[in-house]
Order: C-alpha cells, then sequence, then structure tokens
C-alpha cells in the first residue's frame, strides 16, 4: 500500500524501540489471514462474557462499578465491527439490555457513556459488513438505519453533550475541571451525531478546537517529514543503512497530557497532581482537532482561517508519537491504559490518513504487537499486565476493556478522513 501523507521521522536520537521491518506485512496475505482469524477469535471471547440477560459486566474501577452504559455500548460496538449480525440472538438481547440501561441512567448520564454510545448508534447505520470465520453472516440488514427510538436517543445525547461542555472548551465526567480523555469522547460522539445529520453547534466544536490547540505542549524536539517511507525503507534495506538521515524539513514534536496541573484528594489530603505528556493523550489531541475539522467542514470561516494553524498542530502531535514510538508500552504512561492507548494509536491514524508514523507502519506494528499478546481463548492480553507501582486500581485485573480495545483496533473501527498535511519547508 503507497502510503498517503506526508510522515514524520525523528532525526535527533536513534530509537532504542523495535526497528523499522523492512517488508510491508500488509502486502502479504498470511498477515491478513492472520488478522482475521483473531478478530474472530476475539469477539468469539467476547460473547461468551455476555450475561443470559444480555448484559457485559459492567468496568470496574476504584470507584466502584461505573459507566454500565458505556461498557455496554462498547462491546456491542466491537461486536459489530467485528461482524456479528443485526438478527444474531445475542445482539438482539443486547439491544434489549442496552434500552433498558439506558432508560434507567438516561437522567444520570457520564461523558463517556453518552460519547459510546453515540458511536455505537453511528455504526449501526454505516458499518459495512465484515466476514466472520471467512464467511458473510445471515442476518445483516443492507440498508441499516436507526429505529426512532434510537434516534431519539441519538438527538438528546448530542444535546447532553453540548451542554456539559466546560467554559473552558473541554470536558470532564462532568464533574471536576477539564480532561483530554473525555473531551476525546465527547468529540468522538458529537462526531457520530454529525455524521447521522443531527445538528451540533458550531461554536462548540471551535471552543473545543481552540482549547485543545492552546493545551498543547509548547515546545519539542525537532523531526522530519519523509515523503515516502515505503521508498525510504527500501533503500536502507538494500543498502544495509543504520541509522536514520535527515530530511531537510522539520516539525515540532508536540504532545499532549490528560489535563493541566489540578488539585485532587488523595488519602484523605489534598495534593497537587501534574500529569506527564503520554502516547494516549497525543493521539487523543490529535483526533480531537481532525474531528472538529470535519464537523466544521471546508466553508467554515473561522476553520478557513485557522486551518492551517489547526492541520500543523495535528501533525506536531504525530511527531510527537514518532519521536516516542512505542506500540509495547503507553510512552510517557508507564504501564497505564496500554490497549487504551493502542485504540487511540488506531484513530490518530485513522482520522490523519496516514499508513506510518515516521517509518513505522503503525497498523503493522500495533496489528502484530496485540495478536502476540493473545490468550488462546481468544481474549486480551496473554502477558500479565505490568502493575503502576503502589496501585490497587482494579482495572489492571480485567480483561474484558482490552480484548474490546483490541478488536476495535484491529477492525480499523474508526472511519477515516483524509486532511491535507500541512506546508512543511525548511528547518
Amino acid at each position: 500500500m503507497v502510503a498517503r501523507f506526508l510522515p514524520l521521522l525523528l532525526l535527533f536520537s536513534v530509537s532504542i524501540h523495535a526497528a523499522p521491518q523492512p517488508k510491508n506485512p500488509r502486502k502479504d496475505p498470511k498477515f491478513w489471514k492472520r488478522v482475521d482469524a483473531s478478530i474472530d477469535s476475539g469477539v468469539d471471547w467476547l460473547l461468551t462474557q455476555q450475561k443470559i440477560t444480555g448484559r457485559w459486566p459492567t468496568f470496574e474501577g476504584d470507584r466502584g462499578a461505573i459507566y454500565e452504559l458505556g461498557m455496554q455500548s462498547l462491546c456491542m460496538l466491537a461486536c459489530i465491527k467485528g461482524g456479528v449480525p443485526d438478527d444474531d440472538p445475542q445482539m438482539k438481547k443486547a439491544w434489549r439490555a442496552l434500552g433498558a440501561i439506558y432508560e434507567t441512567q438516561k437522567n444520570n448520564l457520564a461523558t463517556y457513556d453518552a460519547g459510546v454510545l453515540l458511536m455505537l448508534l453511528d455504526a449501526q447505520v454505516n458499518t459495512k459488513q465484515r466476514k466472520r470465520h471467512g464467511k458473510k453472516q445471515k442476518g445483516w440488514t443492507k440498508k441499516r438505519s436507526l429505529t426512532s427510538t434510537q434516534r431519539e436517543w441519538a438527538k438528546r445525547l448530542a444535546v447532553w453533550l453540548q451542554t456539559k461542555q466546560k467554559p473552558e472548551g473541554m470536558w470532564r465526567y462532568p464533574d471536576g475541571g477539564i480532561d483530554l480523555s473525555n473531551t476525546q469522547y465527547a468529540a468522538l460522539g458529537l462526531w457520530s451525531a454529525h455524521r447521522l445529520g443531527i445538528h451540533v453547534d458550531k461554536g462548540t466544536v471551535r471552543r473545543m478546537v481552540e482549547t485543545v490547540m492552546a493545551r498543547q505542549q509548547a515546545k519539542g524536539i525537532k523531526v522530519g517529514f519523509y515523503p515516502d517511507p515505503e521508498a525510504t525503507l527500501r533503500r536502507r534495506a538494500k543498502k544495509g543503512a543504520k541509522g536514520e538521515s535527515r530530511s531537510g524539513t522539520w516539525i515540532d514534536a508536540r504532545g499532549w497530557r490528560y489535563a493541566p496541573p489540578e488539585t485532587v484528594k488523595s488519602g484523605g489530603k489534598m495534593i497537587e497532581r501534574s500529569y506527564p505528556y503520554s502516547g494516549s493523550m497525543s493521539a487523543a489531541g490529535v483526533a480531537v482537532l481532525a474531528i472538529g475539522r470535519d464537523i466544521l467542514g471546508k466553508e467554515d470561516r473561522w476553520l478557513a482561517k485557522l486551518d492551517a494553524r489547526v492541520r500543523r498542530s495535528m501533525w506536531e502531535g504525530l511527531a510527537w508519537l514518532q519521536a516516542n514510538w512505542e506500540v509495547a508500552d503507553n510512552p510517557g504512561q508507564h504501564a497505564n491504559w496500554v490497549f487504551y492507548y493502542l485504540y487511540g494509536l488506531e484513530r490518530a491514524g485513522r482520522l490523519t490518513g496516514v499508513d506510518y508514523v515516521g517509518l513505522h507502519d503503525w497498523y503493522a506494528e500495533g496489528a502484530i504487537r496485540i495478536m502476540d499478546d493473545q490468550r488462546p481463548n481468544g481474549s486480551w492480553p496473554l502477558k500479565p499486565r505490568r502493575m503502576v507501582p503502589g496501585s490497587g486500581d482494579k482495572r489492571f485485573e480485567k480483561d474484558q476493556l482490552d480484548s474490546v480495545f483490541a478488536i476495535l483496533f484491529l477492525t480499523r473501527s474508526t472511519p477515516s478522513l483524509k486532511p491535507k498535511p500541512p506546508t512543511i519547508t525548511g528547518g
């Protein structure tokens, strides 16, 4: 596959991580056969976790069982992307269960719940059928649409998300200050609403874009653009070149972090907490800006004036991911939310339309890492999680969430966009 856009290459250090692969796995039928088998196995396992009531176990965090609506929606999203048809008995049960959960929680929503449910409704309409176990399953509706009830959900959720935007232009749980993780899922939800033809206020989107750009890392190391990474990889393989050469055009590698420094309660005391710049949040920043551009559209006068800056900010976020390239861990957040990061990397790649980050084929390297970490029963991860020192958070004991994120990465579940890269000249 020919790379579509100008990718990024780290200039000033030799990577200590896995070296880019000279051969492109995407061109190998055996690679895709393995991917399909991994998805099928993962979806099969996920279906075994569904209760007789049609519900999946909810998320267990340090605050107990939370995000029941979001977890149900996320598991259903993975099933749809994995090719489970509409009339599958378990999917029918799942939709009935989702309706019951929604009725009990519609007046007590969380940002994650609203965002993921909107993503599910979007997928229900706009997902093309995927073969399962080598063949298309019967019962997949070709002309897909929402029921009148589901459309009312979508309208209500879109309004709710917009009313919960903080004055700063971002979102939280919704209580508290602001953070980029909740903002990302609010953006994904509003984008899904937009794709479903539901009105999204452009002022809300402009504030979001403006604030996310302002929250980006102020300075970063320089990395360079390479117009054709596959050609570069071929030359390096042929010449046996070591290290990475300059491109002549440079850009700052600037990432994002979860939230600005804030005062939080911990162990009965109020403490100042500062968050590191990380892979998961840098991918989130790129995704939010790409989504904002798509909702606003080419005709938006505000975006027309700032679009060069927005696209530059997106590519500087990609530059941070290149400079800190990693698929075995969440860079900047050791052992913390690794599969969440990988799903975020999928979004960043799909929403910018790039096949490579530097000389790294993000999908091939991520997919191989994920498939190598799959258990024989189809779930993830195979290798024990590396615990964050002192963490008692139950999320590290759960494999359902990691498995869903793995499936969503492997199926390339995020709808793709192809924004024009920024103009980069000189150093």
